[in-house]
Formats: C-alpha cells, sequence, structure tokens
C-alpha cells in the first residue's frame, strides 16, 4: 500500500512545497515547485461548531485536530503536537468529572499546489536516496488550510460518572449547559451537588484578547466562542493563520519511492498505536490522581490503600514512559519499530503494568458540608480571607464596575446559607480596588494563581 496522504496541525516551517518526514512531522528542505491556487469557484469558508460532552483524552484530541489515524500518528508525536497535546493533557480528562467543550473550526479558502513537481535542488539529488531523505524528507506540505481553531472545556468536578450524567440531565444536557437562560439554574444545581467549576480556553487565530474573568461561568466560554467567530465576519484576513496542512507522498511529485516504504507503514502503525493508548492511559492516571487530590470526596481510609493507588499511579507512568520510549524509537528508526508489549520485552521490563485497583475508592454518598457564611459583612478583602479560611473555604475576586471606590462586597456566590462543603471555591464580587502592587494586593494575586484554572493561549 503507497503512502497516504495526511492532515496535521500547522508549525513553524510549513509552507508549500517544504519537505516533511512521515514519522516526525518535522519540515525540512523545499522540495516541490509549483504554484498554490484555491479550488476554481469555491472562495466561500467552512464553519463547524459543536458543543459536546468529553468522555475521554482521545474524544478532545480529535477536537483539537491532533486525531491519531487522520494524522496517521505523525501529529501525536514529535513536531506535530505543541500546544494543542499540552491542553488536551492539561484539561485532565476522567470519568469522575464532567466535561463539556465548545469547538469552532472556521477554514477560509484552502489553497493547495494541483501540479507538484521537485524543485530544482531536491532534482539533482534524485539518484541518491540516502541523500535526498535526509535533506527533503518523504512528504511535502501540498495544502495548507487557513482560518481558526477554538476550544473551550469547561471541567465540573464530581464523585462519580453517574454524579456527572445526573448533572449533565438536570442542565439540558451540552447544549442546555451553554444556553443563556442557564446562570440561574447552573449555581443551583452546583450548589446542589457542591462541585467545583474550572474553564480552559485554547485558541489558533481570532482575536488576541480573550480572556476569562470569572472561572465559574460557563457562558463565558460561550460568548468568547462567539466572539471568535465574529471577528472573522469583517476583517477574515486579520484574524485567520495557517492552522492545518495537507502532507502528500513526494513520490506524486515525480520524486522516489521510499526505499523502505513498508518500515515506514509499520512506524506509523506504532505510532497510531502509542497515540491510542497514551489517551487512555492519561485518562486512568488523571483520575487516580483527581481521587487522591480530593480526598474528601472519597472513601480512600479503606480498600484500596492510599498506597495501593500511588503504586497504580506510578505503574500507569511507567506504561506511559515505555509508549514515549517506543514512539521514538519508531520516528527515528522505522526499521526497528516494534510494539510496546515488545519493546517492553527489549527493555528488560513489562507492558501495560498499570491497573486500576479492584474496588475503587467508593464516593461519599454525603460529604460534611458548612452553611455559606454572608460575606456581607466584611468591610475589608483581609476580612474575607479571615472568614473564608474559618470555614475551609477558597476565594477568588471578581470585578464589577468601572467607578473606583472603597472596598465592599456587591454580591457573592454560592449564596449565603447554601451547604457547601469546604475547600469550595467562593466568587467575591466588589468594585475595581484603589491601587495595585500593595502587600494584600499581591497576597489576592497569589490566591488567584493558586485557585483559578483559566488558561488562555493565543495564537
Amino acid at each position: 500500500m503507497a503512502i497516504r496522504q495526511v492532515t496535521v496541525p500547522w508549525i513553524r516551517g510549513y509552507d508549500f512545497g517544504v519537505g516533511a518526514d512521515l514519522a516526525s512531522g518535522s519540515p525540512m528542505g523545499m522540495a516541490v515547485a509549483g504554484a498554490a491556487t484555491p479550488v476554481e469557484n469555491a472562495q466561500g469558508g467552512a464553519v463547524d461548531i459543536q458543543v459536546q460532552r468529553i468522555h475521554s483524552t482521545e474524544e478532545l484530541e480529535h477536537a483539537l485536530g491532533i486525531d491519531a489515524e487522520a494524522s496517521y500518528g505523525c501529529a501525536s508525536f514529535g513536531a506535530g503536537i505543541g500546544g494543542r497535546f499540552s491542553f488536551a493533557k492539561n484539561s485532565k480528562i476522567q470519568v469522575s468529572s464532567l466535561f463539556m467543550s465548545i469547538t469552532v473550526q472556521l477554514e477560509l479558502e484552502f489553497h493547495s499546489i494541483d501540479d507538484p513537481a521537485l524543485s530544482p535542488g531536491a532534482a539533482e539529488v534524485i539518484g541518491r536516496p540516502d541523500v535526498f531523505t535526509t535533506r527533503y524528507g518523504n512528504m511535502f506540505v501540498r495544502g495548507i488550510g487557513r482560518g481558526g481553531l477554538f476550544v473551550g472545556v469547561l471541567r465540573v468536578d464530581t464523585t462519580s460518572s453517574k454524579e456527572s450524567t445526573d448533572i449533565a440531565a438536570e442542565l439540558g444536557g451540552s447544549y442546555g449547559l451553554f444556553s443563556a437562560d442557564l446562570d440561574g439554574k447552573f449555581k443551583d444545581v452546583m450548589t446542589k451537588y457542591h462541585n467545583e467549576i474550572f474553564v480552559q480556553m485554547y485558541h489558533e487565530g481570532g482575536p488576541i484578547n480573550l480572556n476569562i474573568t470569572n472561572p465559574g461561568d460557563p457562558l463565558e466560554l460561550l460568548n468568547n466562542a462567539n466572539l471568535f467567530l465574529q471577528s472573522f465576519s469583517a476583517t477574515p484576513e486579520k484574524f485567520a493563520r495557517p492552522y492545518f496542512v495537507t502532507l502528500a507522498p513526494i513520490s506524486i511529485a515525480r520524486g522516489p519511492q521510499p526505499p523502505n516504504t513498508a518500515q515506514l507503514e509499520h512506524a506509523q502503525d506504532v505510532l497510531v498505536y502509542c497515540a491510542k493508548r497514551r489517551s487512555a492511559l492519561l485518562d486512568q492516571l488523571n483520575l487516580l490522581d483527581f481521587i487522591t487530590d480530593n480526598p474528601a470526596r472519597f472513601n480512600v481510609s479503606k480498600d484500596p490503600s492510599p498506597s495501593a493507588l500511588t503504586e497504580a499511579a506510578q505503574n500507569f507512568q511507567a506504561d506511559l514512559d515505555i509508549i514515549a520510549e517506543c514512539a521514538s524509537l519508531a520516528i527515528n528508526d522505522p526499521a526497528n519499530a516494534t510494539m510496546p508489549a515488545e519493546f517492553a520485552t527489549i527493555k528488560h521490563t513489562t507492558f501495560p503494568k498499570g491497573a486500576l485497583p479492584n474496588p475503587m475508592p467508593e464516593a461519599k454518598s454525603s460529604a460534611a458540608t458548612v452553611p455559606m457564611p454572608d460575606f456581607h459583612t466584611c468591610t475589608t478583602w483581609a476580612a474575607c480571607c479571615q472568614l473564608a479560611e474559618s470555614k475551609g473555604l477558597k476565594l477568588i475576586r471578581k470585578y464589577q464596575g468601572d467607578t473606583i471606590e472603597a472596598f465592599r462586597v456587591i454580591d457573592f456566590y454560592p449564596p449565603k446559607d447554601a451547604p457547601v462543603t469546604p475547600g469550595v471555591l467562593v466568587t467575591i464580587v466588589c468594585p475595581p480596588i484603589k491601587s495595585i502592587g500593595s502587600p494584600s494586593e499581591k497576597a489576592v494575586g497569589t490566591l488567584v494563581a493558586k485557585h483559578l484554572i483559566a488558561r488562555t493561549k493565543n495564537g
């Protein structure tokens, strides 16, 4: 079977005709000449908007355009992963929390090389396969898609997959979660289940000033997704950037066939397998980390013991290390690429080692709660912090209004007297502060940085 065309994220160094190595995706020399043109009478853009519940890291990677099958493993390791894989990994997908995503992909006019031919430099060494491959690789950038990609993820920490499903049902499913009339209902449901909420956002292209001001408001993700899409309406060229490319075999440009096609195909099969196993292993490791980091939500004093959880996590990490080494071998030495189990044998170890303990820690049926105190009584931020500390709560400040005035609590949520678990994140709404830089304000910044998980990446 001939090497097939693959779709991978755009990275620095990719341009029309640039050569690339299939295994690593690394850009190489200018291998192909030829004019890049659009498809005739196809100048319109394409928009794909998806709102969905995410159940696994693999599903999020698919939304981010780093699907192992589509890229033949090329975007899963080495040069193709970059910020997208880091975003997927840092989202920490696992079955004991509820994850919802908003994805916007906007593609403008697609350009590709219709009649590719070797560049003069590449043609000079066509009879020297070793030199040719070293300089120009075995693929080349045939097409480039311009536009933008936006992905927002909302994480609601729960105690079980059943609770996640119950919350999703009460909120009306994934589309209901981001509806404009959800605000009050969302707060009620979060208070009922004593959950913490975190948001993350990643985008390539679009405006650079999209931000998250309230980590507990899912509508901010929806608003940013709409702002991202609207930015392309008036001046698309201003906000567009390359975000995916098609890599085609260099042989279609009348270049040489790779001397080791069968080995390359096997190496790509290894990379695809490694990418899928890595995603599954991350889900399991994330679950163990979540249980370990949230002992108040689970009965971790019974079987399995905390040490058993730690040992299981270490075994999953060992499996991830084997996956990484195995993939590295497939990229750097395709002729000797092997599947992880065989690779582990060569390294005098075993794969897989990781397994979830059986039984897993049970979620506590009713976590101890405290009534939400009345923060309206606080006349300073320090007083708010003292009151929160006495109840075991965490704080984040949200500013409201344009007038700078003395500190006062305008609002806070969850509301007064609501039953909350110790450690829950409380949002204090207050006017803009008078000054920045005082020791108290620096302490606030540290507090926010510690407890707010809100990440923005601009393309």
